[in-house]
């Protein structure tokens, strides 16, 4: 019983000790920023935007509630981001806090500038968002963007959030956040993509086009609708299904019967490295899609020789699509396939003996895509 009282005292006096939430970020302290900007600006500077939401207090007191919320967008012109949230601070009320944020726009002018000098501040901060989205805009700057959704009284952090997500579960898109790109512009060998959205102005239309494709740390091409699905699958990022319309007659009086839709529900890929010599690399990429159909108007899905003849027509067409994939990824001088980390890794000593960053566009890259048909329809 002794014991028990002495353990008691003990605890007591510790509790007397114990230190409180000293590194306390209360929300009604701070102004969340969910959603930030960056668009070319004027004299090297570039042109940085954000939203937040802040309370009205004065409505809220009238109310007697918790307070209605409005979304503002503010704009200011910096050499960097560090900079950039110092002329925030000078024209909020509360603290900047850009740890929640969700989604980062980049324009595609201001993409074609080296990334990391601007993502830099991120890196050193602990409470970063390394986690939040980015993409490319094209077809207007940013911030028109951002005031299109607002005007639209939709919640730009969600909606854009969301729009990548969706894009991203049919391969059209592979996210990327600001954590896993820092790898890749810093390294020889491997480059990434981003999503590139729309901004069609006169239809006021946002959508997902394709993705924007990087050299090192700038933006140096792109691809649009099934090309860029087709890489994501080749690249081994393929979501959660992929969709593909291909003409695979031109025999048939209506012109729906002359097409396929299939859907990809599982993708295989083999890289091998056919002639290591650094002065005739050569790599094969093999990749094997199991499929289901999910449009045939002809309808005669029941033979085999069918199948056949489709598996065949549909390995074709894709395969030479996929040289056409390649070949824009070696115009952009971009490694998305990663190939030269590969090639470091298993041969080392020729890897050694070039200059990836010039000799990649030269490198032979030989696809090959093998599509099998696995079912025909529910019933099949």
């Amino acid at each position: 019983m002794r014991h028990k009282y002495i353990l008691t005292l003990l605890m007591c006096i510790s509790l007397i000790f114990m230190p409180g939430c000293w590194d306390q970020n209360l929300l009604k302290n701070i102004s969340l920023v969910l959603t930030s900007a960056i668009d070319q600006g004027e004299d090297d500077n570039a042109k940085f935007s954000i939203t937040y939401r802040k309370v009205q207090q004065s409505q809220s007191m009238e109310q007697g509630d918790t307070g209605s919320y409005s979304t503002t967008v503010l704009t200011t012109e910096a050499p960097t981001l560090r900079k950039a949230r110092t002329n925030f601070s000078r024209i909020v009320d509360q603290k900047i806090d850009m740890s929640k944020m969700r989604v980062m726009l980049i324009s595609d002018e201001f993409a074609q500038n080296p990334l990391l000098p601007h993502l830099d501040m991120f890196y050193r901060d602990p409470k970063s968002p390394l986690l939040a989205n980015l993409a490319v805009v094209q077809g207007g700057n940013c911030v028109e963007l951002i005031n299109q959704l607002l005007k639209e009284k939709l919640i730009v952090s969600d909606y854009l959030n969301n729009l990548i997500t969706t894009a991203s579960q049919s391969s059209l898109v592979a996210p990327k956040n600001i954590q896993n790109i820092r790898s890749k512009m810093l390294q020889t060998g491997e480059d990434f993509t981003l999503p590139l959205l729309h901004f069609d102005q006169s239809k006021q239309l946002i959508s997902v086009k394709g993705v924007a494709l990087f050299d090192n740390q700038k933006k140096k091409g792109e691809l649009y609708g099934q090309d860029a699905i087709l890489l994501t699958v080749m690249d081994g990022k393929m979501g959660s299904y992929a969709t593909f319309t291909k003409k695979v007659r031109s025999d048939m009086k209506s012109k729906e019967s002359n097409y396929i839709t299939i859907q990809v529900t599982g993708a295989k890929r083999d890289i091998k490295i056919v002639n290591p010599d650094h002065r005739d690399l050569t790599f094969s990429l093999n990749c094997e899609f199991s499929t289901s159909v999910l449009e045939y108007p002809k309808d005669d899905l029941d033979t085999d020789k069918t199948i056949e003849m489709l598996n065949k027509r549909l390995s074709a067409i894709l395969t030479k699509e996929a040289e056409k994939v390649i070949a824009a990824l070696q115009e952009a001088n971009s490694d998305v396939l990663s190939l030269g980390r590969e090639y470091r890794v298993r041969h080392y000593d020729e890897y050694m003996k070039m200059n990836w960053v010039t000799d990649y566009p030269k490198v032979k890259i030989i696809p090959k895509i093998n599509v099998k048909i696995k079912k025909t329809g529910i019933t099949s």
